[in-house]
């Protein structure tokens, strides 16, 4: 089964994002959890917010939908994760930014692992 197309990702506090490229995608990945030493960490946070998909691309119900995974970093490098666990939560704060621009995407994960496409990448800087 196919996810869905996943919607806009926005950052709360910058800007919501109007309209997303996605393309259907059944493989499965695993997450990169090891931040790369040149990540600034500092004080400043960004809140991510997204609206859940409800159908796969063949229309029908999804019902294996299990959460998300967020992919952030610098200068347009996506290298560090999180995972969200479950599919009520649809908010998700990241703390511990340094200063410069971060770049921000997020895929709906399936009960097996696969992965959506990544929603637009969306920016926030840090000052």
């Amino acid at each position: 089964m196919k996810l869905t197309r996943l919607a806009c990702l926005a950052l709360v506090s910058v800007f919501p994002l109007a309209a997303c490229n996605f393309h259907d995608n059944d493989s499965a990945s695993t997450a990169t959890t090891a931040a790369p030493a040149n990540v600034p960490n500092g004080s400043g946070t960004a809140t991510l917010s997204w609206e859940a998909p409800t159908t796969t691309t063949q229309g029908t119900a999804l019902t294996n939908l299990a959460g998300y995974r967020i992919y952030y970093g610098v200068h347009d490098n996506l290298s560090q994760t999180v995972q969200v666990n479950g599919v009520g939560l649809q908010t998700y704060v990241i703390d511990g930014l340094g200063q410069g621009t971060w770049y921000f995407a997020i895929k709906a994960v399936s009960s097996t692992g696969a992965e959506s496409p990544p929603s637009n990448v969306v920016t926030k800087v840090i000052s």
